[in-house]
Formats: structure tokens, sequence, C-alpha cells
């Protein structure tokens, strides 16, 4: 591990100082690692971490606090920005006895996604999503929603699949994300919600921008197509929403088989939320800032908006960050790395564009 005076020469924190990377395990209270890494996705209902540590050869005492299977805590300047297991601890020793230890893992709602749903009948009748995430997670993670989702008419277990996997795809159909939280729980919800201060200015606090302007994966026809669990004639057997992108010049349809039942409106919705996902995963960006936080002191976050102004990355609109990645390392500082897409990728508004081109300013459309 680094010393605390060695850990102050890293990137910014609140007010501009030196962001504290604080790991709590066992009782005790780490700070100065080698490098610490932490990811938060809006895809993921899991956050992971990677630290690594110097060590003396033998390292008992960190063998004893971080192996595997130990919850810990990670938190930079005093927030809470991970709180998880050791997946796995990688006790390394080279030549000239140079030691180092590895310690990597995920929060605690990586039980909801590993272990197989339990539930007593299987079965469900005129529940949301959130309720049936609340009713199997039988591992203490916390499943939530700040949306007002749809009951399910009738939603059964397949034999052996995730409690991850039984939420998760009844969240896709109605346009919600299922995403890991800072303190290990699961929360339901859409991108877009929260804005951070200032924004992700080319020649100002942006080090590195990758733009992405890729239509490959839009269709112009989203077809969406299963079965109602009850009824007869040909609106229970032939259910089929479609959706359809005004901005795809050329005839590119797509159809998608509903698993599980469903009935129009749900086809319908499912097809509209295809359909704004690829218009907003066509238009990306890459930033790398230093620091954990925005102009405000608010640490980076998943599913914000943020205002991204880049000539040469052709980019001048509000985008959402989908994935955002803190290192602090001894060679870099404290960096980080924001992963942003059109907010429609996360389920919200469509951005439009300045004197963006015209992959910047799309519209979907209605039907």
């Amino acid at each position: 591990m680094l010393s605390i005076a060695e850990a102050f020469a890293f990137g910014l924190g609140h007010g501009g100082q030196t962001p504290i990377v604080t790991v709590k395990a066992n009782g005790s209270l780490w700070t100065a690692w080698r490098r610490v890494m932490v990811r938060a996705s809006f895809q993921s209902a899991a956050r992971s971490f990677q630290i690594e540590a110097a060590a003396e050869p033998g390292g008992a005492a960190t063998a004893w606090t971080f192996k595997a299977g130990t919850q810990i805590d990670i938190m930079f300047d005093g927030d809470l920005v991970c709180r998880g297991y050791v997946d796995r601890y990688q006790p390394k020793l080279g030549a000239h006895n140079k030691a180092t230890i590895t310690i990597s893992g995920r929060s605690k709602s990586q039980d909801f996604i590993d272990s197989s749903a339990v539930h007593d009948t299987n079965q469900f009748k005129n529940k949301t999503p959130a309720e049936i995430g609340a009713e199997i997670d039988k591992f203490g993670v916390g499943v939530s929603t700040d949306e007002q989702l749809q009951k399910v008419p009738v939603y059964r277990i397949t034999p052996g699949e995730t409690a991850f996997r039984c939420v998760e795809k009844l969240c896709r159909e109605q346009g919600v994300f299922v995403v890991g939280q800072a303190d290990g729980s699961i929360l339901i919800t859409k991108g877009g919600k929260k804005r951070h201060a200032g924004g992700l200015i080319e020649g100002q606090n942006i080090k590195e921008i990758e733009g992405d302007h890729n239509w490959s994966g839009r269709h112009s026809d989203v077809i969406v197509r299963g079965q109602k669990p009850y009824g007869h004639g040909d609106d229970a057997l032939q259910v089929e929403g479609i959706a359809r992108d005004a901005e795809v010049g050329r005839y590119r349809p797509v159809i998608v088989f509903h698993d599980g039942d469903t009935d129009k409106d749900r086809a319908k919705k499912r097809a509209k939320t295809r359909r704004d996902r690829e218009a907003g995963n066509a238009l990306k960006a890459y930033v790398t800032v230093q620091g954990f936080f925005d102009e405000g002191g608010t640490l980076w976050e998943p599913g914000a908006l943020v205002l991204v102004d880049s000539t040469f990355a052709d980019v001048h609109q509000d985008m959402a960050i989908e994935t955002a990645e803190w290192s602090q390392d001894r060679e870099d500082g404290s960096l980080t790395v924001l992963s942003l897409v059109d907010p429609r990728a996360l389920g919200g508004k469509g951005a439009k564009g300045g004197s963006a081109g015209a992959a910047w300013n799309t519209d979907a459309g209605d039907d």
C-alpha cells in the first residue's frame, strides 16, 4: 500500500481536494492502495471493484482481512460507493520478492444475480416486477422502484432460473432497468432523472473523448410477437406489437418473440422500448475526466444527465451516463471514465442536438 502522504498526490476530490479511498473490512479501515477501481453501470444489477495492494511476502494480515467472502465497504471521501463481498483474493510473489495482492468482487446484489429463484408456488398473479423481486429476495439485498410499474397478470418461474432473470425480463418489456446501488441494493428505474452540475467540455475538463456515431443496430420496424395466457381466437394466439423508426430510411425489420405470456398492449410497449433503445444506443461517447466528482461536488453517477460539448467528437447535447468507472493509482491519480449514451438508451427522453451532425439529432418518432 501507499502511505497516506503519497495518497495526497492523486486527482481531485470534494472542493478540489484529493479524494481519499477507504475500505472497511472486519471492523478496520484501510487507505492508500496501490490501485483501486470501482465500476457502476446502469445496465448492471451489481457494482464491481478491484483493489491492488503492495504487500510484504507472506502478507498474512492482509490475507486474513480480505479473504474471499469477506464483506467490505468502499468509500470515496467518506461516501459509500460499493458495499459488497470479496469474490477473489489473488496474492502474487514475483522476482526480487516483489509482492502484490489483488482483491476483486461485486456488490451485495451478486447473490440476487447468481442464485436461483426460490418460491413456494413458483407463480405470481397481478404483481409488479418490483413486488415479484421483493418476494424472491431471500438474500436481504433489497429490491425497490421509483417507477409506476404495471402489474403482470401471470408469471411463472422457469425451474432453475435466477432471481435476476425473473425480474429483468419483466422489467425489459416495461422499459425499465435493474440497477445496482452503492449500498448493495437493487433499484428498478429509468435514466435521465438527475442532472450533473456543469458539463463535459472540450478544452476544459475533458482529458480524453471518443465519439461513436453508429446506426448499425437500428431497424425500420420492430415487431414483437407472442401469445396471451388465456382467451381464444387470433387475438390470443397471434399477439403482435409494432414500432417504427421514422429516421431509418431503408427497410430493416426485426422480429422479436416474447419470452412468456403477453398481450397486445405489452407487446406494443416492448416494441417501442426496443426502438427507442436502438436509437439511443446509436449515439455514444467515452470521456475521461480528472477526479471523481462534478463541479458541484457530486460523484459521477450512472443514469444522470450531463451536457457534452465536443467539436472534435461531434457531440453537442445532453447525454446520459451509462457506466462510470472510478480509478486511483500512483501514475494517473484519480480518474473517472464515463460511457455516455443518448438518454433514450436508458429510458429517458431524446436529446436534441445543437450544431452536431444529423446522427446526433435523431428522432425515432411515433408510429
